[in-house]
């Protein structure tokens, strides 16, 4: 995936594990156990796509 920065703030790897870490907050406190196991798999794509577009 290019390299695309959406505005200044962050790019879409970035932006992907920030959603991804606040539905598995957010899961966690509210005991929601099938989001948290998928907020937690997206936590793991995510670091994959911020090690894939991670300048060298």
């Amino acid at each position: 995936m290019k390299r695309k920065k959406l505005g200044h703030v962050m790019s879409f790897s970035r932006m992907f594990s920030f959603i991804s870490f606040l539905s598995a907050t957010l899961a966690w406190i509210l005991n929601i156990y099938a989001v948290f196991a998928i907020s937690v798999a997206s936590l793991v794509v995510s670091a994959v796509l911020y090690m894939r577009d991670k300048p060298a």
